[in-house]
């Protein structure tokens, strides 16, 4: 099929917008022009493959280390339907190609450029984003025997349509003699430099009707639903295996890793978003009497427990809306239909337990950390939210008994400027608000005792 369409000339664009940080997915961190100039709307013609391929590739979209020689290159494009128009989402690309001097890496003894001793060096597979684009940054390749300067592509879609192709430039004059590069047609590109290196464009038509892969659907089955999770559980506990496409639809935050901020992101796509009632800011995990419980400043949508140990879940503490998980040092915990809440003991066990790091989130699926206490103190006093503040600053305190517990605010020359609670205080977690309206921009301290024990934060007031 030939379709041919009118086409404006893209925008150039700067390296920083190419890719904003390397060993990335493609997708939200790259920028590309809507067309490719002078490209006519045909199917994407096949190329040979050549004896250098390898399965496996990591995915990444730098494949050339930052100390490899040779002019760094940026390539970018779309992913089409056979339709020139249609984006493909979740298409798989793998690259190869020789360093500058000619020479192939993992076939051939290559000893140039790889400080790492990566031994997939210029070599690497990433996905098209829900637009369809893909991009990767890479170096100039050198010629080898007769052959013209080139590089090694495969593209795989979702639906199994598979390419094999490769890539010339047109300043190359190997391949006027060359009978694959003379036949290469639209896959002859035409670099621009610039301060930051060379730039090439390339729209890859498929011959394919499927539009691709929906994030979150881990079953590609067209539909997102708690099929999927289970899925994406399965992954992160490690007793699910998953195709390169699952592991894609899985990752819906891009950052290569599946793990909770991708469940509560699924959970957050069934439920058609959910509003975050109070942001997360902090949170610590208490480890005592053979349970583990958590305190926060905000609402959890999900946890995520690397363990260490011989140890056995007995009771599980949370609602009915939540999910627990356990499988191979990992502990997974997250709200299914963003009702009810958790905070304080999530569950026991029996055996020996430890946290070796951990992972938790709110529904806006930032990466937290929580404090990890297995001998807790007899009180906590939480980090101040917001600071800097104006006027009011929130502050929560956990108290692991009930006992007299006084909380004060402080000026810097020490004088008490008001008392905030001063009494007996029950066991459990406790909030309090300082309204600072009538106090002057400056630094001041909130200072809790209970007992001999006493805890101090600072805060700053900005008006």
């Amino acid at each position: 099929m030939t379709q041919n369409k009118n086409k404006s000339k893209p925008a150039k664009i700067s390296r920083s917008e190419f890719i904003v940080k390397g060993g990335v997915l493609a997708g939200s961190t790259v920028l590309l022009p809507t067309l490719v100039l002078g490209q006519d709307c045909n199917l994407t013609t096949d190329d040979i493959m050549g004896p250098y391929f390898v399965e496996d590739a990591p995915i990444r979209t730098v494949i050339a280390h930052a100390d490899e020689p040779g002019q760094r290159l940026y390539i970018s494009g779309r992913i089409l339907q056979n339709d020139c128009e249609t984006p493909i989402s979740g298409a798989m690309l793998e690259v190869w190609q020789a360093n500058d001097a000619g020479c192939y890496s993992i076939n051939l003894e290559c000893t140039t450029g790889n400080p790492e001793n990566d031994e997939y060096n210029l070599r690497g597979k990433m996905f098209s984003n829900t637009n369809g684009q893909y991009a990767f940054e890479t170096i100039l390749p050198g010629n080898y025997a007769s052959r013209p300067m080139h590089i090694h592509i495969k593209i795989t879609t979702p639906d199994g349509e598979i390419l094999v192709s490769q890539i010339y430039f047109d300043s190359d004059p190997l391949c006027d003699t060359d009978p694959w590069c003379q036949d290469a047609g639209e896959r002859i590109l035409a670099l621009q430099e610039d301060s930051s290196g060379l730039q090439g464009q390339l729209d890859i038509v498929m011959n394919s009707t499927l539009s691709g892969i929906i994030p979150g659907d881990v079953n590609l089955d067209g539909i997102v639903n708690v099929q999927d999770i289970v899925l994406a559980a399965g992954i992160i506990l490690g007793n699910v295996s998953a195709d390169d496409f699952q592991m894609y639809a899985a990752d819906l935050n891009q950052d290569t890793e599946i793990d909770i901020l991708d469940i509560v992101l699924m959970v957050s796509q069934i439920l058609g978003g959910r509003r975050i009632s109070q942001q997360l800011q902090e949170g610590q995990l208490i480890i005592e009497n053979n349970s583990v419980g958590i305190t926060t400043n905000g609402e959890v949508a999900g946890i995520q427990l690397f363990t260490k140990g011989n140890f056995r879940i007995k009771n599980n503490n949370l609602p009915s809306n939540w999910k627990l998980h356990h499988e191979n040092n990992i502990i997974l915990i997250y709200n299914l239909d963003g009702g009810k809440g958790i905070s304080g003991k999530l569950f026991d066990y029996e055996g020996d337990l430890e946290i070796v790091s951990n992972i938790i989130t709110g529904w806006d699926a930032q990466r937290l950390s929580a404090d990890v206490n297995p001998n807790p103190e007899e009180f906590h006093l939480s980090e101040p939210y917001p600071n800097p503040f104006n006027p009011a600053v929130n502050i929560n305190f956990i108290q692991q008994k009930t006992s007299v517990v006084n909380i004060g605010v402080f000026d810097v020359k020490g004088r008490e400027l008001t008392i905030l609670f001063d009494g007996l205080m029950l066991r459990g977690k406790s909030g309090f608000t300082w309204n600072a309206a009538i106090y002057p921009t400056g630094i001041y301290f909130i200072k809790a005792r209970s007992g001999n024990q006493v805890q101090v934060k600072k805060v700053q007031l900005l008006k």
